[in-house]
This record gives structure tokens, C-alpha cells and sequence, in this order.
């Protein structure tokens, strides 16, 4: 595989990136790169998301202190990628949503290295692929009724988290109010298949166009906080990102204000938002994850026993 970061250890901005951190990097962005390829082939959209986009103007890199890729679609490229995934992303790479998964519960697709690890303890007892991933997120148009805006995110939001419960391990999370939920969905997936069950989801968001409403918005995220003028997504264009270029949105600084701030350019060192993974860049999620969830049984049995 192509280096298309530096492999080195380093201190960047007053932070410390590990050489295996870098080995992490490379392997996103070889994902990256991957979906570029795809989208260019078949004239599709995508652009740099989160902090991603944020590091691509800040650093022309990753921020030193994030751990991954955040790319996103509007919605009618997005479908359209997900018809061309079978063919295009062959292993060890691995497109994921709700239907070429088991049970995968969350509202965006996640491009998978299927021989790495990227495993969260908490869903180590889930069925679906848990390699190192990007993350690919969509836009939406957002309804201009306020009270039927509410009401969509109302809606799939019940659902994405009914969903959620369907592989939830109640008695080691402690979360005994969520059992007869459990139950229920469980029963529902049986008699009706998990992506039947997730498709009124999507068929929910294709009501509001992209390409159409003026605002736009990452619906099935909390991403639905940040509206955006769709206009900022009229163009592409192209940013060093470490030893690569990346897309981003011709209105990238109107991206960032609404979702950063006006001062974005300030780094203001974060924690991310993927908590505690158990990453491997040498073997795959398959081999760890009887270890990882042994673990994890261990220490949420040591927490309810010391109540």
C-alpha cells in the first residue's frame, strides 16, 4: 500500500502523533483515496466533512489529535454509491449501511479495511464488520415546515435507536429498561428482515431534495444541528492533505464558521468522538474481537459488582 502520510513519529502544534497512529492515518486515507477514485469514475460528489475539512484548511493534514476521516454525499450521490459498492469496493475494503451488514444500525455508510481492527468495546458483541473505517455522512434537504422538520427527526430518530437496541447487551451495560424493546424489535427483525425495517428511514430523508431545499443538512446525524446554504456544495475544490489532495465544498469558510466558530483557525485541542477503540493495523477485527469482547464482559461484571 502507498504511504500518503509521513510514517514518522512527530509533535505537530505542541502534540505527539505516535508512529502507529500514522500507520492508522495512512490506512483512512488509503480508504480515502479509494472512494475518491470511485466518485471521480462514476461523476459523484463528496467532500471533506467535520474535522476533516477542518484539518484540510487548518493543517493541510489531520488535525494532530484526530483519529479519523469524515467525508459526506447529498443524498441522490450517495444512493447511487451505494448501488455501485458491491462492484467497485472489493475486500479487503468493505461498504457498510444497514443493508449489506448485519444489524448495522447507524444512519451513514463507514468504508471498512475488513484485515484491520477498529473495534469499540461496547459493540463487540454486534455481528458487523468492525475494521479501521472513514465515514461517509449525507446531506438532506432540510424542510422548510418547522413543525415537519421536528417531526422527521422525531421519527427516525425513534427508529435508529429501536434499531440500536436489537444487538444492545442489556445485562452487562446495566440498561434493564431497555429488555422489552428489545424483545419487541427483535420479533420485528425476525418477521420482517433488519433492512426493511431501516429502508423507511432513508425513503423518509429522499422527501427533501438536495439539490432543490435551500438549506441542507446531515439528518440522520446530529449533524441535523448545522444547516447549511446549499450553495456552499455548488463547487470542488482541491487541498494538500498530507502527501495527497482531497475534495472540499467551494463555501468551506461558511462551512466551518457555522460548525466551528469564527475563530476555527485557532487549534483548540479535543478529545474525538470515538471514545476508547481497540485499533490493530496488522490483523483483523475477526481475529480480536473474542478478545476484545471477553474483555469488555470482565470489566462491566467488575462495575456491577462493586455497586
Amino acid at each position: 500500500m502507498k504511504s500518503l502520510v509521513n510514517l514518522e513519529a512527530e509533535t505537530r502544534d505542541g502534540y505527539h502523533i505516535t508512529a502507529d497512529m500514522k500507520k492508522v492515518w495512512n490506512i483512512q486515507l488509503d480508504m480515502f483515496q479509494k472512494l475518491i477514485n470511485v466518485c471521480q469514475a462514476h461523476g459523484l460528489r463528496c467532500w471533506c466533512d467535520g474535522g476533516t475539512l477542518l484539518g484540510a484548511v487548518r493543517h493541510h493534514g489531520y488535525i494532530p489529535w484526530d483519529d479519523d476521516i469524515d467525508v459526506c454525499m447529498p443524498r441522490p450521490d450517495y444512493d447511487r454509491l451505494q448501488e455501485l459498492a458491491a462492484k467497485e469496493f472489493q475486500e479487503p475494503y468493505f461498504f457498510q449501511t444497514a443493508k449489506t451488514d448485519t444489524h448495522y444500525y447507524r444512519g451513514h455508510a463507514q468504508l471498512r479495511r475488513s484485515d484491520t481492527a477498529a473495534i469499540r468495546p461496547s459493540d463487540s458483541y454486534r455481528p458487523f464488520n468492525q475494521g479501521i473505517f472513514i465515514d461517509i455522512f449525507v446531506f438532506e434537504g432540510v424542510p422548510e415546515d418547522e413543525q415537519e422538520f421536528r417531526e422527521v427527526l422525531r421519527w427516525t430518530g425513534k427508529r435508529m435507536k429501536y434499531l440500536k437496541s436489537v444487538d444492545y447487551n442489556i445485562l452487562l451495560s446495566g440498561r434493564f429498561g431497555l429488555i422489552f424493546r428489545q424483545i419487541k424489535w427483535r420479533y420485528l427483525v425476525k418477521k420482517h428482515g433488519f433492512y426493511n425495517l431501516f429502508k423507511p428511514i432513508e425513503e423518509a430523508f429522499r422527501k427533501y431534495p438536495f439539490d432543490t431545499l435551500p438549506l441542507v443538512a446531515q439528518l440522520g446525524q446530529d449533524g441535523w444541528k448545522y444547516q447549511f446554504d446549499r450553495h456552499i456544495f455548488d463547487e470542488t475544490l482541491w487541498m494538500d492533505f498530507e502527501q495527497t489532495k482531497v475534495p472540499v465544498p467551494v463555501g468551506y469558510d461558511k462551512f466551518l464558521r457555522t460548525q466551528y466558530g469564527d475563530n476555527y483557525m485557532t487549534p483548540l485541542h479535543a478529545p474525538t468522538n470515538h471514545g476508547t477503540l481497540i485499533i490493530d493495523t496488522e490483523r483483523s477485527y475477526r481475529e480480536l474481537m473474542p478478545q476484545v469482547r471477553k474483555a469488555y464482559r470482565r470489566a462491566q461484571l467488575k462495575k456491577i459488582l462493586s455497586f
